[in-house]
Order: C-alpha cells, then sequence, then structure tokens
C-alpha cells in the first residue's frame, strides 16, 4: 500500500517539477525576447538620429539638429529607458554613453569629430551581442 502511495507522490512531484522547469525555460525565451526587441529598437531609433544629423545641411528644411527641443528626442530616451530596463548595468551605461554622445554630436548639426559617438556606439553593440550570445 504504501508503495503506491509513494509512486503516486513521486509521479505528482515528477510532473510538477517538468512543469517548473518548463515555465523557466519558458520565461527564460521571453526574456529573451523583450531584451532582444529592447536593444534592437534602441539601435533603430539611435541610429536615425545620428544619421539625420550627419546628413543635415544649412540648406535643408525645417530646424537645425541644435535647434531640437527636448521633446523632439523623446523615442530615443524611451527606447533608453527599456534597455535600462532589460540590460546588464554595463550595457545601459554603453547604451547612455553613446546617447550623450549622440546629444553633443547634435549640438555641433552634425559636424562635430564622429570618433568618440563611434566609439560609445561601438562598445553598446559590443556588449549588446555578448548579451544576446550574437558572435
Amino acid at each position: 500500500m504504501w508503495s503506491v502511495v509513494l509512486g503516486a507522490l513521486s509521479a505528482l512531484a515528477g510532473v510538477a517539477l517538468g512543469q517548473y522547469m518548463q515555465g523557466r525555460r519558458e520565461a527564460k525565451g521571453r526574456l529573451y525576447d523583450q531584451r532582444r526587441e529592447a536593444y534592437v529598437e534602441f539601435l533603430r531609433v539611435f541610429e536615425r538620429y545620428w544619421s539625420n544629423a550627419a546628413r543635415h545641411t544649412p540648406y535643408d528644411e525645417g530646424p537645425a539638429p541644435s535647434d531640437l527641443e527636448a521633446d523632439d528626442f523623446d523615442s530615443l530616451y524611451n527606447r533608453l529607458l527599456t534597455v535600462q530596463i532589460f540590460a546588464s548595468a554595463s550595457t545601459y551605461s554603453a547604451a547612455d554613453k553613446a546617447t550623450k554622445e549622440l546629444m553633443a554630436y547634435f549640438r555641433t548639426d552634425g559636424k562635430g569629430d564622429q570618433v568618440p559617438i563611434t566609439a560609445a556606439f561601438d562598445e553598446y553593440l559590443r556588449l549588446m551581442r555578448k548579451e544576446l550570445g550574437v558572435r
């Protein structure tokens, strides 16, 4: 009789452990997807701002990059906040530094030195790839 009870308890424990492990795998997969999405969206928006500043000429319609208001960068800062939520501290720090370098580049109307922004951006890419397991 005890062997039947022990067998039933073992089966229940095995099922519970299997469901727990499957739930953890699914949660890890969701976290990876969310992290990847945050990184890619930040990259996409960052590159759009960077290329707009770099291509700006005095003959372009609209404001010069240095004339943009803080509200004009909401989409970039929203993506940076998402990176802060899902990234490691070092990856977020690299994204934040790249954003600060981009803002400095905007103050030059896209005519400044691109070495600091390129270095900061490359560091973010390196750390992002490391976290996502991309070689």
